[in-house]
């Protein structure tokens, strides 16, 4: 079931949209419906501001009456200096005897608020009061000059708490246009945007797509950003070993087949034989049975080397692990090939010095070591020579090595030495295995996290090794003890 699933551009655009909203929100909120109060606020700070100016430069007998107008000016505000009598000292009128501490209306508020003043613990007293003409809101500042019991004067300011209406027209009329060049540029910023990011993505979806149709020679360019360009190496690299697995497949799939019809062939030729010919001839029959024994002990070989790295890869099969001198299986091992040195001439050089005690599948360490040295057997010179050495790195270490005299392997093909069924060369003499042996190796030692790898001359040999962690537990002697 398809999911319903926004596109990049898609939500680019919602995010934009979610952005440009809450920006045009909060010039609305600052300039259209917070614009009054701080218009209040900041009048009300104003105002003591003023009022403290005024007190320090009347106490000091500094103030002129064009000082005090200029004041009074700049600040939009009218005011009005009594005496203890409430004589008139000093008086600025903003408004042309409208200001409400200068019209009859405010003049008769003004011994109330005086009052007020004058019971304060601070000498100081304001209040919003309303303009009747006009029917507005307006500050009301009274402050008591001198001390409170005998006071000297007072100071009165009055100015409005209401911005003016034409101000407040023309910030809104600001905003509208604001908003609408905030959306046509958020809009267009949106679409860019979103075409920049989609450009590279759709470049690589469109190479997935040509990948995923198995073509694996596909290159993506993730041009544009660093993720798209780390995301494009990653695919470029994912398609070369998928190309690499999808070879080795093919190849694992034509060399089965080949070993598989090889000895079904020849079961099938020498059963016939037996049937038409040699059935009556005891001495012909057993050598044609004996040849049909072996080619099915190939088969089963194969198939169960098949199976072992199969549930290797897979993970499927565990590992029985136990403490066992890995010098003496070696010796015991080197040991089953008496045959080969006896009846096709091989000769194997085996050194070892310390014996060496490891915690692991035993089993399976001896498959490891059957199948290193099959293949050096496979692939030694003309020589049929085989060196297998036990090195004692240090007190934990030891690495075992598996040399031959063959032809060598060419470096850039190293890698690739222990992939499934991978063969150095095409045509070989008669061999021992059946060619997934390394790749067993290779699994085997991964489980048991041991080190490996294979170095290798051309015209001289190759070397398999593989190290493994454990103890020294003395000098080992012909009859494979050690001696502590």
């Amino acid at each position: 079931m398809k999911k319903n699933l926004k596109s990049i551009r898609t939500t680019v655009w919602i995010y934009f949209a979610i952005f440009i909203s809450s920006i045009l929100f909060l010039l609305w909120f600052s300039f259209g419906i917070s614009l009054e109060s701080t218009y209040k606020r900041t009048k009300i700070q104003n105002i003591f501001d003023i009022a403290g100016y005024i007190l320090t430069g009347w106490s000091a007998d500094e103030f002129t009456v064009e000082n005090l107008d200029r004041i009074a000016y700049d600040n939009n505000m009218c005011v009005l200096i009594q005496d203890a009598y409430g004589n008139t000292v000093y008086s600025y009128d903003m408004m042309a005897n409208n200001c409400l501490i200068h019209s009859t209306a405010g003049i008769q508020q003004l011994y109330k608020h005086r009052a007020e003043a004058l019971k304060s613990s601070t000498g100081i007293h304001y209040t919003e009061v309303k303009n009747p003409r006009f029917n507005h809101n307006t500050m009301l500042f009274v402050m008591v000059l001198g001390e409170m019991e005998d006071p000297s004067g007072y100071i009165f300011l009055n100015t409005s708490l209401e911005p003016l209406d034409s101000t407040k027209d023309i910030i809104n009329i600001q905003i509208f246009w604001i908003s609408v060049m905030l959306l046509v540029l958020g809009i267009g910023i949106s679409y860019f945007l979103a075409r920049l990011i989609e450009t590279p993505i759709g470049r690589i979806t469109k190479s997935a797509k040509v990948m995923g149709q198995g073509d694996y020679t596909v290159q993506f360019d993730g041009r544009g950003y660093t993720e798209t360009e780390l995301l494009a190496d990653t695919l470029n690299h994912a398609a070369e070993e998928i190309s690499k697995v999808d070879t080795l497949q093919r190849d694992l799939v034509a060399n089965i087949s080949h070993d598989l019809r090889t000895p079904l062939t020849m079961v099938k030729a020498y059963a016939e034989m037996i049937r038409d010919l040699s059935g009556d001839n005891p001495v012909k029959r057993e050598e044609h049975v004996n040849i049909i024994i072996e080619e099915s002990d190939r088969l089963a070989a194969l198939v169960n080397d098949i199976l072992d790295l199969s549930k290797l890869e897979s993970g499927a099969t565990r590992m029985e692990k136990s403490t066992f001198s890995i010098t003496r299986k070696i010796h015991e091992i080197m040991g089953r090939y008496t045959l080969l040195v006896e009846q096709k001439g091989y000769s194997f050089h085996l050194s070892t010095e310390k014996d060496f005690e490891i915690e692991a599948d035993v089993i399976k360490i001896e498959q490891v070591l059957y199948n290193l040295i099959n293949n050096a057997v496979n692939y030694t010179g003309e020589n049929k020579t085989v060196y297998i050495t036990q090195l004692i790195k240090d007190e934990t270490t030891a690495r075992i090595e598996i040399t031959d005299t063959g032809k060598g392997i060419e470096p850039e093909l190293l890698p690739l030495i222990f992939d499934r069924y991978y063969r150095a060369e095409k045509s070989r003499r008669e061999v021992i295995g059946t060619g997934l042996g390394l790749s067993i190796v290779k699994q085997i030692l991964k489980q048991h996290n041991f080190k490996f790898g294979v170095r290798s001359e051309l015209n001289v040999g190759s070397t398999f090794w593989f190290e493994v962690k454990g103890k020294v537990t003395g000098d080992y002697n012909e009859e494979g003890q050690g001696d502590d």
